[in-house]
This record gives structure tokens, sequence and C-alpha cells, in this order.
């Protein structure tokens, strides 16, 4: 799921809001979830030889209140948290024919259209290199495989198809 616009000769690969609001819905519901399910977690691994078991043992079975209302709480936090991290940490392309700018949280930075000698994906990742084969981006890349691909052509990069699996065999 991707955002893949175009403002005058400038395309912007980034995660969709739909996407981040999947994240975040899916982390917070999951830390909710685990704080519900915690005291029984804990009591099915009692049969389990933990060291130091008995501590998580007794955490887990207290009953107040504050505790049946304090783990889902907290726990969602936490997964509210890492969801933010998740989102505000994923990669964002804007390319254009001269460069292309990265901006991964807080930095950004510019690839120069000089410096790239190749353009692919890779195990689920895109992959900018220069002609020498230095790494200059290797991260995820919203929007599935054939409409990155697309943007970057559009702009005249050379991206290198390379494909594995059976379907590529049978080629």
């Amino acid at each position: 799921m991707t955002t893949g616009q175009q403002s005058g000769d400038a395309t912007t690969l980034k995660m969709a809001p739909s996407t981040k609001l999947l994240v975040w819905a899916v982390l917070g519901a999951a830390g909710v979830g685990l704080g519900v399910a915690l005291p029984w977690l804990l009591q099915h691994a009692a049969s389990w030889p933990i060291p130091y078991f008995t501590v998580l043992e007794a955490i887990g079975s207290i009953d107040s209140p504050l505790m049946v209302i304090g783990r889902p709480a907290v726990l969602g936090l936490i997964g509210l948290t890492i969801a933010f991290f998740i989102t505000h940490e994923a990669a964002t392309l804007v390319l254009t024919d001269e460069k292309i700018t990265v901006t991964e949280g807080d930095d950004t930075r510019i690839i120069e259209r000089a410096q790239v000698g190749g353009v692919y994906a890779r195990g689920g990742k895109v992959r900018i290199e220069s002609p020498e084969g230095r790494i200059l981006f290797h991260d995820d890349v919203e929007g599935g495989k054939p409409a990155i691909a697309a943007a970057f052509r559009r702009h005249g990069y050379p991206w290198e198809s390379i494909e594995h699996g059976p379907e590529a065999a049978a080629r």
C-alpha cells in the first residue's frame, strides 16, 4: 500500500495513511490482547522449568482492579509506541529525473542521479546501488514491486529485474 503521488515532475513513494492506521490498530490491539491474556499465559507457562518463574506467576495472579485494567492499558500503550516507531521510520522516497530524496524518520538525504548505477527489489526491499556497487539505499518501500519499478523507470533510473522462485525458473 503506497502513496505514489506525482506532483509536477516528482513521484513520491511512501506509506499510505490507511496502512499507518492499520499498523497502529493492529499493534495497539495486540498489546491490549496480550495484557488481557497475560494471566492465562503465565498460568499455562507454569508447567515449564523456567527459573524465577514464581515471581512472574505472582505478578500474573494479581486480580486487583488496577492490575486488571492496567495490564492491557500499559501493554496497549507499548504496542502504540512500537507502531509509532515503525510508521515514523518508514522510508519516503521522492523521485525526480535529477535526484532521489530519501527521508527516514527525521533524517533526509539526497542521492544524485549520477550516483545511481542500478535499482532493484531484493528480498522485499528496494536496493539502490552506485555504479561501483556501493549500497546507497536498502530498505522497505511501500507499494509493491510493479508500482515501484514503474516509478523508477518513469524517471529514467536503471531498474534491474531480479526474480527468484519457481515462477522465475519456469521462464
